[in-house]
């Protein structure tokens, strides 16, 4: 009979030659097999390797065993408890038969350039953006595991960069032990040519080529450069056939930028996912988000306003707002839509406050009309004369504008859109038996389009 040890190197090759992917798995691991007891134990580095062989592989290595040993044996997977004790322990270096220990350099930790603000926790989540957050949790919670590579693009301001430091956040929190390169295509262009002038690439290739995980923001900046597009496509095969962890954003898919064949296919060999322009309910929960970030109130008619009129750039959300409180601290006024459209006049000179019947002055018409005031349409106070003024507004900004039920309800106080749809009824109602109420409601609508 075998004794254990052999028995154990043994069953390392067996297994490594029946499945190529163990190899990467055990190739830091220890195994031991106790025939009497029938268990084989794997001691593994770290919480990843322990997570991938017992979810990924366990089941595939049991029946391994079985064909080769003939019988069936139990499986357990464990940490190296001795691998956090050996980190402080300073190596001991012999000099003429005389043992002394000195500190070594001590190993600097490599801490990615990673911006804090940017979490999953705070990115606002919607149609426009959900299968592409989902994808970027999936590879934070995983790396090189599930999505690899992960390919994100869409336009300027939605949200690839919150998304790609969001996932090297996360994983720098989980996964310690991971090096973590973040950085543009701009800069790994940059970094190239200065490395072939100082004849120092193989330093730049060992900064890369050893990161868990590698994020390039803006890959469509390696269109420029020959040599960058070429260190880049060995980079990333030397990552990928590691199982490391890469993902990419870009303005255009893979197949619309103009670098190698050979690299789009790579790109394409992963997961592809986009980003679109926020909906209007999104855009309320951004601008929302960051009032409360700011620790600012902003009335619901003056964040619907804002997000009306800046549709395609989550950036100029934040910098309309900013720009806006800033607007009314001069003069220590009260956040009105008056001042939100000199911010957005000021991020956005093109804006044009006269080129359609908004809300706003459906409201102030017809809060001049029955002296009111308009914060007491967007309020939820409910006297007759004001919830009556509040519906009579509903119903016209509904006639007059192109706005969902959704956007009408944000200008009144973030109304829902059954409690819009209740007023606009309720109008039409008393409009088709009261012939003076719908003079009324046509007099209004004249001086509004006046």
């Amino acid at each position: 009979m075998k004794n254990n040890e052999i028995l154990s190197n043994e069953i390392s090759n067996i297994l490594k030659n029946e499945n190529a992917g163990f190899s990467l798995w055990l190739e830091k691991s220890t195994i031991l097999f106790d025939e009497d007891k029938k268990v084989l134990t794997i001691k593994v580095p770290d919480a990843l390797h322990k997570k991938t062989l017992i979810n990924k592989y366990n089941n595939e290595i049991i029946k391994i065993l079985k064909k080769h040993l003939g019988y069936s044996v139990s499986l357990n997977i464990e940490i190296k408890k001795e691998v956090e004790q050996i980190k402080n322990i300073s190596p001991k270096i012999s000099i003429k038969e005389h043992q002394i220990q000195l500190p070594l350099e001590p190993k600097i930790d490599y801490i990615p350039s990673l911006n804090s603000r940017f979490r999953f926790e705070n990115f606002i989540v919607g149609d426009s953006n959900k299968f592409a957050h989902a994808a970027c949790r999936s590879v934070a919670e995983a790396p090189g595991q599930t999505y690899n590579p992960l390919f994100i693009y869409g336009g300027v301001g939605l949200g690839k960069t919150h998304l790609l430091h969001a996932i090297g956040n996360y994983v720098y929190e989980h996964y310690p032990s991971y090096k973590i390169i973040i950085t543009t295509a701009e800069k790994f262009l940059y970094e190239v040519v200065q490395k072939i002038r100082e004849n120092r690439m193989d330093e730049f290739k060992e900064k890369y080529r050893s990161a868990d995980l590698l994020l390039v923001d803006d890959i469509e900046f390696l269109q420029k450069g020959e040599a960058a597009k070429e260190e880049f496509f060995h980079t990333f095969n030397e990552l990928y056939n590691l199982n490391k962890q890469i993902v990419a954003t870009s303005d255009s898919p893979p197949q619309e930028l103009k670098l190698e064949e050979r690299l789009k296919s790579r790109f394409g060999a992963g997961i592809i996912v986009d980003i679109l322009p926020p909906n209007f309910e999104m855009r309320v929960a951004i601008l929302k988000q960051k009032a409360k970030e700011l620790n600012k109130y902003v009335p619901d008619n003056v964040i619907g306003y804002i997000a009306e009129h800046v549709e395609n750039n989550i950036r100029y959300l934040g910098s309309t707002l900013l720009t806006m409180f800033a607007i009314a601290s001069q003069n220590n006024d009260e956040i009105t839509i008056d001042i939100a459209k000199q911010a957005i006049k000021i991020t956005n000179p093109s804006f044009d406050t006269t080129k359609k019947i908004g809300i706003d002055m459906i409201q102030q018409c017809v809060s001049d009309y029955f002296g009111i005031k308009i914060q007491d349409l967007t309020s939820k106070k409910r006297p007759d004369n004001i919830s009556k003024a509040r519906q009579i507004a509903m119903y016209i900004a509904r006639q007059l504008t192109d706005y969902s039920l959704v956007q009408i309800g944000q200008y009144f106080g973030g109304k829902d859109h059954t409690t819009v749809m209740h007023a606009i009824n309720k109008i039409e109602k008393i409009m088709n038996t009261d012939e003076k109420f719908k003079k009324t409601i046509e007099e209004l609508i004249a001086r509004i389009k006046r």
